[in-house]
């Protein structure tokens, strides 16, 4: 299993400790530890505007991992969030790390699939960001999140896309050996989106974006810590793999924006 990983809030506490100086309650103060994918606190900034909240609107964010995305939305907007996720121990971590920002109040974790929260009440928007690459059946998994979104919600999604079938180098982030990555096509993966009961908004190719980003963050060479790499095992190599076929377009990222349907008479 990839996601295997035990003990992260020792693995945390370890880490901050050696930095006094940081305040996790700060804005922006934990970005490079708990942002779950390539582009960052950035790529959820470039999310935020496309979900179209409302006050009291309640987000679901879909595979939540340490709760970096799910807690900048709710330093933003003030809207509360609610993150599910597979892995215990990225809940313990996200719960972890969330007590420490001081965003309790506004930002809870939930530990299973999509399919363990109850459909209602329904969810005035959901984000995802980098999940699906786990997903056989895509079309399945995203109309579990459009079951628990309002009609007319929008859905908001960061993800990684392969362009042309190429031999990827192991591990990426989301699989050690490539045996449970079912990474596709950004047209099928589109198309698995719509046929969930979705209608596209916005879909574009951020790949130039995600190239520059990676330039810029590490032109001076890995952060030097506390840094989400150092919270996975294989953590280096697995990014540098990642990085890499960014880099080479054997991989891609692609952000989208969608509506939910409304149900058909």
């Amino acid at each position: 299993m990839t996601y295997a990983e035990t003990a992260l809030d020792r693995t945390i506490d370890r880490l901050l400790s050696g930095r006094r100086d940081l305040d996790a309650s700060a804005d922006g103060a934990l970005d490079d530890l708990d942002q779950f994918h390539i582009g960052g606190a950035d790529a959820v900034e470039r999310l935020i505007p496309t979900l179209a909240l409302a006050p009291g609107d309640v987000v679901l964010d879909v595979g939540s991992g340490f709760g970096g995305p799910a807690r900048q939305i709710a330093r933003r907007t003030g809207n509360h969030v609610v993150g599910v996720d597979i892995t215990p121990a990225y809940v313990d971590a996200a719960r972890d790390l969330t007590a420490r920002a001081g965003l309790s109040d506004a930002v809870r974790f939930h530990t299973g699939d999509i399919t363990s929260l109850r459909p209602r009440p329904s969810f005035g928007a959901a984000l995802t960001l980098h999940v699906q690459m786990n997903v056989r059946d895509k079309t399945a998994w995203f109309r579990h999140i459009a079951e628990r979104l309002a009609p007319g919600a929008r859905l908001a999604v960061w993800e990684v896309c392969q362009p042309y079938e190429a031999d990827l180098s192991w591990p990426m982030p989301w699989s050690l050996d490539g045996t449970d990555s079912f990474v596709v096509s950004a047209e099928t993966l589109l198309a698995r989106i719509e046929d969930a009961g979705f209608t596209a908004t916005e879909w574009e190719n951020e790949s130039a974006w995600v190239r520059e980003w990676i330039a810029e963050t590490f032109a001076d060479g890995p952060p030097a810590g506390p840094a989400l790499p150092m919270l996975l095992d294989d953590g280096y190599t697995r990014v540098i793999n990642y990085t890499t076929a960014l880099a080479d377009g054997s991989l891609e990222v692609w952000r989208g924006c969608f509506t939910k349907k409304a149900a058909e008479a």
